[in-house]
């Protein structure tokens, strides 16, 4: 069955578990990283993860997980 591009979800999809863990769906590439900040370039804007420990958990074609004491998201253009 063809989805219409107009129902696509092509938006990130950011999940936060307390402040150890989250998810980015929907990511385009890592602009930076460093166990005190992260950087996820998305469709729409970059996502600025602060924090301290952060670890890359998992990576894929559709989602990135990162771990850590988290202490800030932000969006930036």
């Amino acid at each position: 069955m063809d989805i219409s591009s107009e129902l696509q979800v092509i938006k990130p999809i950011i999940t936060i578990y307390s402040n150890k863990f989250l998810s980015i769906e929907n990511y385009v590439n890592i602009v930076e990283f460093d166990t005190n900040l992260i950087r996820v370039k998305t469709k729409e804007k970059i996502v600025k993860i602060t924090g301290d420990k952060l670890v890359l958990k998992y990576i894929n074609e559709d989602e990135i997980g990162i771990k850590g004491i988290i202490n800030s998201l932000e969006f930036t253009d």
